[in-house]
């Protein structure tokens, strides 16, 4: 077993970014309206996923879901109104992989990952246009991957409120 160690000075700035890091996981799950455990069959089932060339995959012992090239997944998210942010969970040493992310079938964003954060999952914010969530109740979220490449994978999709004060 192998542990950290960490001098005077630097332990006190490991945990300020400890601390830091917390304090922003509540702040995130109190405003959070819908989680999608992707790579879980329950969770999949209760967001009624769909796929084509689709994988569940486990890194570090987290589940999550690729798409190859030609295929996708989506699934649905429960919304609610005001401004929403949609936040993906990658892992940082995936090597060049080209996505986009759909919402009702309109791309919200083209998803790069490519071996910029080694060692650590890492979280991306997705602002929404209010337009594409006006009332409805429900979203639909679709990964696509462009050609010969692979979406993600994929190890959790969040949905929620944008802070105060901001319009997302």
């Amino acid at each position: 077993m192998y542990f950290k160690r960490f001098s005077d000075a630097a332990w006190v700035t490991e945990e300020t970014a400890f601390n830091a890091e917390q304090a922003r996981l509540k702040d995130v799950a109190e405003r959070s309206v819908d989680v999608m455990f992707l790579g879980e069959m329950q969770p999949e089932r209760d967001h009624a996923l769909i796929s084509d060339d689709s994988f569940p995959v486990t890194y570090r012992g987290r589940n999550g879901r690729d798409a190859r090239s030609g295929g996708y997944f989506e699934f649905t998210l429960k919304i609610k109104p005001g401004p929403l942010v949609l936040q993906a969970t990658y892992w940082g040493d995936e090597r060049k992989r080209d996505f986009d992310i759909l919402v009702d079938n309109v791309k919200v964003a083209t998803q790069t990952l490519a071996n910029d954060r080694p060692g650590k999952f890492f979280d991306v914010e997705y602002p929404l246009p209010p337009a594409l969530t006006k009332g409805k109740a429900q979203i639909k979220v679709r990964f696509v991957p462009h050609d010969r490449h692979i979406a993600g994978p994929v190890f959790g999709v969040r949905l929620y409120t944008a802070k105060p004060g901001t319009t997302a």
